[in-house]
């Protein structure tokens, strides 16, 4: 119990005291009033991380003693809801289960899932310091700090100095902490972290490699790129292009920015797809000098249908607010791909946001803003980072185009485990290898996978094992089942198994532990049913374009739960299952043998 927790409950119990005055019971219900406001009072962004510790703690509590104040029943829907409208009260953050879009109650171990989460301390704890970063921009931006005027570009300096501290000091701790493997080989978490698509330089060269090989692949089947962009309207703009406060703006943070460019996507993509317009490519989201955000796509199609593809961009984007000053000339733009351009067009945007390698120099580059004014830039990768990571926004994102990672998880099969498999999982092996000088090809990848635009109709998929670990996660929920290699769509009892070594603390290791597993036990039990051998779609519902199909709310609504949150925390469904809501540790949950899996020959640049 924190301490503010023990102070309510003593200034209740002493007020109903018997032997308590007037004037007592009267100060003892000012104090208890007291500690319940402190107990719920928001954030205001400026807070030590101490006392969002504090908070944290308090959150947790009061969660834990609404949920005991529970008596009457409640549908699993309706506790859902009760539940993230409690949390975001208490500014966290949202809490959301899947098909929640769609109108569908959580699973019953979804939402014991949420109820730990809103109970533990270490949780709100992340989702408060996520908030402070975001307030504090907030108020940057209300006072005109993020704009090329205020010399403060994207985001507050102060963000991004809080930034560099937070990166340098988990380096420390990577570099502190040493993994052993069962040959008695170490290495340093800085090291794996380094070898991995973590690493900028990782991440820039298998980004510019799928480019290059989405262009080698659109060139031979005679497609066309088309290079766009994509701006908000003018009431996301907190500032002008010269400085200066936007009085169309309406208070909207880059997030909700973010929100109307991906709205607005998608709509586009449920129009080309009822229009069968084929679509592949890339999308970078980058800001503007105020925060706002503004995409740059990269996309191909075939020469039909390049012109109808911008026309129902331009439509779809201009939909809203299209007849404001500037919006015909900048809300969308487009430039045609000819002659191998794409590549070498894009390379600055992809350095730009990940490390300024190679497309900036000591001149720097030009990007244009919503206004097309140019605006000299020079190493600005950090600030870029650090808008993305506090704002929460994805900068990279492909389209249309086969897995990346099953294209990653090739890369941990050795040349031995494809022999004798399917020709297109030979094809795919040989496309990611880099074996004898030869570089890795995503156009020959593409190929083996059946080429862009076919959805989730690839031929190479991941093969997880049959069943989830045994122990759950810190909040009681089943983990993700393991990854052991690849398959054909074609051959589902047949895997093709990576080569993975497991990493555990330096002096973890025992002597049974170290003991060789037999090759013929290594994978028994994983190769089970068919329906097993695939990764499961992220989310329950697909909000695709599709064909009308009747009866399926109703058959979405099959199996629905009356859930009971009783007083002690635990969750009882009309069938007469009980289970108790677990509450997480409020320390690390770490183990103290905790592992880590990686592969035989960790990611490697492409």
């Amino acid at each position: 119990m924190s301490y503010s927790a023990a102070s309510l409950r003593w200034a209740r119990e002493e007020a109903d005291r018997p032997h308590a005055t007037r004037e007592h019971r009267q100060a003892l219900r000012e104090i208890a009033r007291t500690v319940e406001q402190r107990r719920e009072r928001q954030v205001t962004g400026w807070e030590p991380d101490h006392v969002l510790r504090m908070l944290a703690d308090e959150r947790a509590a009061l969660i834990r003693e609404d949920v005991a104040r529970i008596t009457e029943p409640m549908g699993t829907h309706q506790a859902a809801d009760w539940l993230a409208r409690r949390v975001a009260e208490l500014q966290g953050r949202a809490l959301t289960w899947r098909g929640q879009a769609a109108g569908l109650p959580p699973a019953r171990d979804e939402l014991a899932g949420m109820y730990a989460r809103a109970q533990c301390a270490i949780w709100w704890r992340r989702c408060m310091r996520r908030e402070c970063v975001r307030l504090r921009e907030l108020a940057g931006m209300q006072r005109g700090e993020v704009c090329r005027r205020a010399g403060q570009v994207y985001v507050t300096t102060d963000t991004v100095e809080r930034r560099r501290e937070r990166v340098a000091a988990n380096r420390a701790m990577l570099e502190a902490t040493e993994l052993e493997a069962a040959d008695g080989e170490v290495i340093t978490l800085a090291q794996a972290a380094d070898s991995s698509t973590a690493n900028p330089a990782i991440r820039r060269g298998e980004l510019m490699t799928r480019i290059r090989g989405c262009e080698e692949w659109a060139q031979a089947a005679g497609y066309v790129g088309l290079f766009t962009t994509h701006t908000c309207p003018s009431r996301y703009h907190a500032q002008t292009m010269h400085g200066g406060a936007n009085p169309r703006h309406d208070g909207s943070t880059p997030r909700d920015a973010q929100g109307w460019l991906r709205r607005t996507w998608q709509r586009t993509r449920a129009r080309l797809h009822r229009l069968r317009v084929p679509v592949f490519g890339f999308r970078v989201a980058e800001p503007h000098h105020d925060g706002c955000p503004h995409w740059h796509m990269l996309l191909w199609t075939t020469p039909a249908e390049v012109e109808r593809l911008a026309e129902v961009m331009r439509a779809q984007w201009l939909a809203e607010d299209g007849d404001e000053p500037g919006a015909q000339q900048h809300r969308f733009r487009s430039v045609a791909m000819v002659g191998g351009q794409a590549a070498g067009y894009v390379a600055k945007y992809v350095a730009k946001n990940v490390d300024d390698a190679g497309a900036v120099g000591t001149q720097g580059h030009h990007d244009e803003d919503h206004t097309g004014q140019a605006d000299w830039i020079g190493g600005t990768a950090a600030r870029v980072a650090a808008w993305a990571s506090a704002h929460g926004i994805r900068q990279f994102q492909s389209i249309g185009q086969p897995p990346v990672t099953v294209w990653r998880e090739l890369r941990r099969v050795e040349l031995q485990a494809v022999q004798g498999a399917a020709p297109a999982v030979v094809e795919a092996h040989a496309a990611v290898s880099r074996d004898a000088g030869r570089r890795a090809c995503w156009r020959r990848y593409m190929d083996a996978q059946g080429g862009p635009t076919v959805g989730r109709g690839y031929a190479v998929r991941i093969m997880r094992a049959d069943e989830a670990p045994a122990e759950p996660n810190a909040y009681g929920e089943e983990r993700e089942r393991a990854t052991l290699g690849v398959y054909h769509v074609s051959r589902p009892d047949e895997l093709i198994q990576s080569s993975r070594r497991e990493w555990r603390p330096r002096g973890h290791w025992t002597a049974a532990d170290r003991a060789p597993v037999p090759a013929e036990l290594r994978v028994c039990g994983f190769m089970g049913q068919t329906a097993t051998a695939g990764c499961p779609p992220r989310t329950r519902v697909n909000n695709c374009t599709g064909r009308p199909r009747g009866g399926l709310m109703s058959a979405g609504l099959v199996g629905l739960l009356t859930a009971n949150l009783r007083g002690s925390g635990a969750i009882t469904t009309q069938e007469g299952h009980t289970w108790p809501t677990p509450t997480p540790p409020t320390t690390s949950p770490r183990p103290t043998a905790a592992r880590w899996i990686t592969s035989h020959a960790t990611s490697r640049a492409p």
